[in-house]
C-alpha cells in the first residue's frame, strides 16, 4: 500500500495544494516552501495522536482560526495487496460496510476517476481525509478522520470514521528533524517502545527481577551517616504531625519501583566492551551525528520487522542529513529505500538528492499560500535524448539540485564562466569589508555543458523562471540570446559588455591589484612594462591560460588581499543579486535593452574589451 496524492487546505502556510508522490520520493524546496507542511500533514493524518505537539492556532492558515474555520488533510490511497487484484471485495477491511468507496488512481493522469468498474489503466484507490476545527467556547481543537467522499464539513455532515487499526495497517511513521536527544534508545521513547513489541522483545521479566533488586538490594542511601541522623530527626517531626503510632522510616531508591517508572530511568550507555562496564558514556552525549542517526536506524530496524511479517511500513523523513558527513548521505537515501515501501523524504542537502533518479525528484513550491509540485523528470535520464541536458542530470546533478533550493539563481554561458564567477563569490564572501559594504545575497550558479546556457536555462525555468541567464558579450552570446528569447520569455537576461567573456570580467576586477602584483600575476605578466588590463585580458584569453584552473584560482585568492579587487568582486556580484531580484544595478554602467518579448537584457558596459 502507498500513499499517490496528497491535497492540503487551509494546513499551515498551504492555503490549497496537491502534491503526488511515486514510490520513492525526495521534495526539495527552498525555506518555508511546505516541505515540512507535507511531512507533518501525512504523520497526522495516518497517526492516532499528534506526533508532536499539540494542535495551535498556526496549524491553520492564516494562525487565527474562528469556529467556522478549518483545515484538511486528504490522501489517496493505491496498491492494495500485491497489486495483482484490483477487487474491492478482496480487501473487506477497507471497502465493506462502513467502509472506503472504491474509486480508480490514473498514473498517467495523477488523479482519481470514479467508475463503478475499474477504467484502463487504473488502480484500486481509497481517499482518507482528516479535518481540524477551532471549538471557542472550549478553547480547544477537534480531529476528525474520516473516509472522503467529497467535499464535506465532517463536523456537521454525515461521515464514516476510519477505524484506528486501518490507520495501523498504513504503517506511516515520522522522523522528524527536531530529534528528542534525551530520549533516544531508552524506554521513554515512543519509538524504541513500537520496535520492540514489534520485535515481541520488551523485556518484561529482566525488569520484575530489576523491580526486585531496586527495593531490596540497591545501596541505601538513607544508612549512610551524615545522612541517616537527619532522616532520623525528620522521620520523627514527621510522625508527631501524622499522629504515626509505630515507627517507620524513610527510604530512597533510584524509581517510583513500578514497572513504567524502571523502564524509563533505564540510560542507554556505551561501554568499550561486554566485560568491562567500568567506562561507560552515556549515548545522549555522543557526538550528533550518532545522536541523529539513532532514531533513524530504529524506525530502519521496525520497518524490516514489518516486511519480514508482511505489513506495511511507509516512513516519512525530515532532513535526516542533519548532523551527518555528506559521505553517509547518499547511502543514508539507499537505506531509506530499500528498508521501505514507500518513502518520502524533505531535504537541502544536494548529496541526498542526487541519491534519487530525477523523476523521484519533486520540487515544491509555496506562493502566497499556493502549493506547487512537479517532478523534475517523468523520463528516464537516458530518454532526455538531448547530450547537454543529460549531462545535467549526470555530471552537474548536485549543482542543479543546490540552485533549485537557492534564493537566485544564474545561468552562466560556460564552465570556466561558472568557474571564475565561484571563485569571485568566495573572495567576496570572505571579506569583511565586503559584506559590510554591499549585502551578498546567495547566487546560486549552475555549470553548463558544451556552453549549453539557452538548454540549460530551458530545464531550469520549468521550476524556477526567476532564472537569470549570464552571457558573454561577443556575437555566439547574442545569439545564445536570440535562442532564448525563441524558446522563452525570462524576465532578465545578463549579458557582458562588447566582445567580452569571463576573462574580461576577471581582469577588471584583477586590475587595481597590478600595481602591486601577486606571485600569481606577475608569472602571468612577467614584464613590468607590459602590466595593464589590455595585457591582462590578452593573456587570460589565451587558450592554455583560459582552461587552467589552478591559474584561476591562485589569482583569485592572492587578490584578496587586495581590497580593491575584492570590492570590485563584490560590487559585480552584488549588481547581478539586484537584477535577479527585479532592481537595478548600482554601477552606472549597466545599460537595459528591453526586447520585444517583455525581457530586459542588462549589459555591463564597464566590463568590455580595451
Amino acid at each position: 500500500m502507498r500513499i499517490c496524492k496528497l491535497h492540503l487546505t487551509n494546513f499551515r502556510g498551504i492555503e490549497r495544494g496537491s502534491i503526488v508522490f511515486p514510490k520513492h520520493s525526495v521534495l526539495l524546496g527552498s525555506n518555508n516552501a511546505g516541505k515540512s507542511a507535507v511531512a507533518e500533514a501525512l504523520a497526522l493524518l495516518f497517526s492516532r495522536d499528534r506526533m508532536y505537539q499539540p494542535l495551535s492556532d498556526w496549524d491553520f492558515y492564516g494562525g487565527d482560526p474562528k469556529p467556522e474555520s478549518r483545515f484538511t488533510i486528504t490522501a489517496t490511497l493505491s496498491d492494495f495487496g500485491d497489486g495483482t487484484n484490483d477487487n474491492p471485495v478482496s480487501f473487506p477491511e477497507w471497502f465493506a460496510g462502513n467502509g472506503a468507496t472504491p474509486v480508480w488512481w490514473s498514473e498517467v493522469t495523477e488523479n482519481v476517476v470514479e467508475a463503478a468498474d475499474r477504467p484502463p489503466q487504473t488502480k484500486l484507490a481509497a481517499q482518507v481525509s482528516l479535518a481540524a476545527r477551532y471549538d471557542d467556547e472550549a478553547c480547544e481543537f477537534e480531529l476528525k478522520r474520516f473516509f472522503y467522499d467529497g467535499e464535506c464539513d465532517p463536523f456537521d455532515d454525515d461521515c464514516r470514521v476510519i477505524p484506528n487499526d486501518l490507520l495501523r495497517d498504513v504503517g506511516v511513521f515520522l522522523l522528524p528533524s527536531a530529534r528528542e536527544w534525551d530520549k533516544l534508545l531508552s524506554f521513554g521513547s515512543s519509538t524504541f517502545i513500537k520496535v520492540l513489541k514489534e520485535y515481541e522483545a520488551v523485556p518484561g521479566l529482566a525488569i520484575d527481577t530489576l523491580k526486585h533488586d531496586l527495593r531490596s538490594r540497591v545501596t541505601k542511601v538513607e544508612e549512610a551517616e551524615p545522612f541517616a541522623t537527619i532522616l532520623k530527626d525528620a522521620e520523627s517531626e514527621l510522625g508527631s504531625f501524622f499522629f504515626k503510632e509505630s515507627e517507620f522510616h524513610l527510604a530512597y531508591r533510584p524509581t517510583g519501583l513500578d514497572a513504567t517508572s524502571v523502564l524509563r530511568s533505564l540510560v542507554a550507555f556505551l561501554a568499550r566492551d561486554a566485560q568491562d562496564t567500568d567506562f561507560l558514556l552515556p549515548v545522549a552525549r555522543q557526538g550528533s551525528g550518532v545522536i541523529s542517526l539513532q532514531t533513524l536506524l530504529l524506525l530502519l530496524a521496525f520497518g524490516r520487522k514489518r516486511l519480514e511479517r508482511a505489513k506495511n511500513f511507509i516512513l516519512i523523513a525530515e532532513e535526516p542529513e542533519l548532523h551527518l558527513h555528506p559521505a553517509l548521505h547518499r547511502k543514508l537515501a539507499s537505506r531509506i529505500q530499500s528498508a521501505a515501501v514507500q518513502s518520502i523524504v524533505t531535504t537541502h542537502s544536494p548529496n541526498i538528492a542526487s541519491g534519487y533518479q530525477p523523476n523521484q525528484v519533486i520540487f515544491v513550491r509555496n506562493q502566497v499560500g499556493k502549493l506547487s509540485s512537479k517532478r523534475v523528470r517523468r523520463e528516464a535520464i537516458r530518454e532526455i535524448g538531448k547530450n547537454r541536458v543529460e549531462n545535467l542530470y549526470l555530471k552537474f546533478r548536485q549543482e542543479f539540485y543546490e540552485a533549485l533550493m537557492g534564493p537566485l539563481i544564474l545561468v552562466p554561458e560556460g564552465i570556466f564562466d561558472y568557474h571564475w564567477l565561484r571563485l569571485w563569490q568566495r573572495v567576496a564572501e570572505s571579506s569583511d569589508t565586503a559584506i559590510t559594504k554591499f549585502r551578498l545575497t546567495p547566487l546560486c550558479l549552475i555549470p553548463t555543458s558544451d556552453s549549453a546556457v539557452a538548454e540549460t536555462f530551458l530545464e531550469i525555468s520549468q521550476f524556477r523562471p526567476d532564472a537569470v541567464p549570464f552571457l558573454d558579450g561577443d556575437r555566439a552570446g547574442n545569439d545564445k540570446i536570440k535562442t532564448i528569447l525563441s524558446s522563452s520569455s525570462p524576465s532578465r537576461i545578463v549579458q557582458l559588455g562588447a566582445d567580452a567573456g569571463a576573462e574580461y570580467l576577471s581582469s577588471w576586477i584583477l586590475e587595481p591589484s597590478l600595481g602591486d602584483p601577486s606571485s600569481a600575476l606577475v608569472t602571468l605578466l612577467p614584464d613590468t612594462n607590459e602590466r595593464s588590463l589590455r595585457s591582462l585580458q590578452r593573456a587570460l584569453s589565451r587558450s592554455q591560460e583560459k582552461k587552467d584552473l589552478e591559474l584561476h584560482e591562485n589569482l583569485a585568492w592572492e587578490c584578496a588581499n587586495n581590497e580593491n579587487c575584492v570590492l570590485r568582486a563584490a560590487e559585480f556580484l552584488y549588481d547581478l543579486s539586484l537584477i535577479a531580484r527585479g532592481e537595478a544595478p548600482t554601477n552606472t554602467a549597466w545599460t537595459i535593452e528591453n526586447a520585444t518579448t517583455g525581457t530586459s537584457i542588462f549589459r555591463a558596459g564597464h566590463i568590455k574589451r580595451v
